[in-house]
């Protein structure tokens, strides 16, 4: 079959990133992954998740949660190939293609948040006189996270007690975490 076009995505950050979507919510774009210029992404709202791939310079799509979930429960934990191949079949359909495994989906018709937005550089020196506090719900997600990609802990770095938090997963993998409000 001949594709519009193919570009090629790490099993892994798609994996990841299926983790920090929004689950049900009435912004139903939050609800998928976000390809975008040279990266993937997700959020949902108190937390993102952003993954550098570099093929995907160029792109603007937003890949529907359940069309992930459904390629990582056929696809499974410990992957053949760790490349997904993501093919443009026509205008409106999309497919995910992992090893002769596929999903076929319509992209999510919507504005992806604008995540470059929001992304802070990792600090390096902590400003505040009071502890910032973290949901742990989350934390435990990141800690899903970092699992995916094999690493023991994710490295987390508060910059001041009423501002987001820097979470290192991998050098080409970091979140953003939104302190509590108070």
């Amino acid at each position: 079959m001949k594709f519009k076009k193919t570009i090629e995505l790490q099993y892994n950050n798609l994996k990841a990133t299926a983790l920090c979507k929004a689950k049900r919510d009435v912004r139903f774009y939050l609800c998928g992954v976000y390809v975008g210029d040279g990266f993937v992404a997700a959020t949902n709202g108190h937390m993102a998740l952003i993954c550098n791939e570099p093929d995907s310079v160029g792109m603007d799509l937003i890949i529907p949660g359940e069309a992930i979930d459904s390629l990582i429960k056929k696809v499974g934990n410990f992957p053949i190939t760790k490349i997904t191949k993501l093919h443009q079949v026509d205008k409106e359909f999309w497919l995910l293609e992992h090893n002769g495994t596929v999903e076929l989906f319509r992209p999510i018709d919507g504005k992806y948040p604008d995540i470059k937005r929001v992304d802070i550089p990792k600090p390096v020196e902590i400003q505040f006189k009071h502890y910032p506090k973290f949901n742990l719900d989350y934390l435990s997600i990141f800690q899903k996270v970092a699992k995916v990609y094999k690493q023991g802990f994710p490295a987390f770095y508060p910059t001041t007690e009423n501002h987001s938090a820097y979470v290192e997963i991998t050098n080409d993998v970091h979140g953003i975490l939104m302190p509590l409000r108070v």
